[in-house]
């Protein structure tokens, strides 16, 4: 009998050792391929903070406070907490703080993008508008995503997709860390990090196709935001080929703000939808490659729009998704500003 316990012991231990020993690329973020891709693992993914949900970030009552407070501190400092969008974690540590982000220049000290937070205790009704959008799409990430003066949230720093084997064999095997201010490199390095706040203007990257009605892009803003844009020649066969997601809002993302000059200019929320993990739809009023909207697609890391790790095989007649991405600000990296009309893989 005891012979029989210890052999089924052994099996269901190798059964659980096999189990465990999941192959990089295994775990499917989403299914089918293209158009009309379905989630396979919940939207919100890294985002259900280790089940906590959507209370890891929102709080229905008492800000941070109904949140459990600084998990570090054991108290909270934003005198305003959970005032803006009922936000639970605590922004106090963040505020008056100055962010030197990327590496453009190489002489030291690197100023070139900085972002300086509100002041500690400037109230919601006193800030200016890029104030509040840098609060709303910047500050509030750095709350969970800092891990250098702002170190309460729950966070492992690795990869969410890393964690569960969704990403292919091919992409490394390093971890791939999720703390900007604490990633390894030393605490409080922003360097390595693509700048955010009103000097990273959008169109200090277009360059001479921001505002061109020939071959660029046409921003119409508001007295605080982005209200539309409108896509013509070389930019306009680039939507035809990708789209331009980020700079198109749809109905649910963060729209992008201006500077007190009326210059649009990225925040974190410009590449990121902070509540859809692997999926992107497309809607009418910002398709995707022309498809009409209602479409879905693959895509990592909370980007804001198609972008397709699985998928960035050499395809030398089109373009990756993850690469088109990135050339909708970098647009003269792309293929049309150099006079291609290569499609895109989804």
């Amino acid at each position: 009998m005891k012979k029989v316990m210890f052999i089924l012991l052994a099996v269901v231990l190798i059964a659980g050792l096999s189990f465990a020993q999941v192959t990089a690329g295994a775990v499917k973020m989403t299914t089918g391929t293209g158009n009309g891709v379905a989630p396979a693992i919940d939207v919100l993914g890294a985002h259900n903070n280790y089940g906590r949900g959507c209370a890891g970030c929102h709080a229905p009552h008492s800000g941070a406070w109904g949140a459990g407070g600084n998990k570090i501190s054991g108290t909270v400092t934003d005198t305003q907490t959970g005032e803006n969008a009922l936000f639970a974690q605590d922004l106090g540590p963040l505020y008056g703080q100055t962010f030197n982000f990327s590496d453009v220049s190489n002489v030291a000290p690197r100023t070139s993008y900085i972002l300086t937070a509100p002041a500690a205790g400037t109230t919601l009704a006193s800030m200016t508008s890029q104030q509040i959008s840098d609060v709303r799409g910047i500050l509030m990430c750095l709350a969970c995503h800092d891990g250098n003066v702002a170190k309460g949230a729950m966070m492992q720093n690795q990869a969410y997709e890393q964690q569960i084997n969704a990403l292919p064999s091919s992409y490394g095997s390093a971890k791939i860390p999720t703390l900007l201010g604490a990633d390894g490199t030393g605490a409080g390095v922003y360097n390595n990090d693509h700048p955010v706040g009103e000097v990273a203007t959008i169109n200090a990257v277009l360059g001479s196709f921001y505002n061109d009605a020939a071959n660029g892009l046409t921003f119409a803003v508001s007295s605080t935001a982005v209200t539309s844009v409108t896509a013509a020649g070389q930019y306009a066969q680039f939507v035809t080929s990708y789209g331009a997601p980020a700079l198109q809002k749809g109905a649910h993302s963060f729209p992008t703000p201006i500077t007190a000059t009326g210059a649009p200019y990225v925040v974190c929320t410009t590449c990121h939808d902070q509540h859809v993990m692997n999926v992107y739809t497309s809607s009418a009023t910002n398709p995707i490659a022309a498809d009409g909207g209602g479409k879905t697609y693959a895509k990592f890391f909370f980007v804001n729009g198609p972008y397709n790790v699985n998928d960035v095989s050499v395809h030398p007649t089109s373009a990756n998704s993850t690469t088109q991405f990135c050339r909708q600000c970098h647009f003269g990296e792309s293929n049309e500003a150099n006079g291609g009309t290569l499609p895109t893989t989804f």
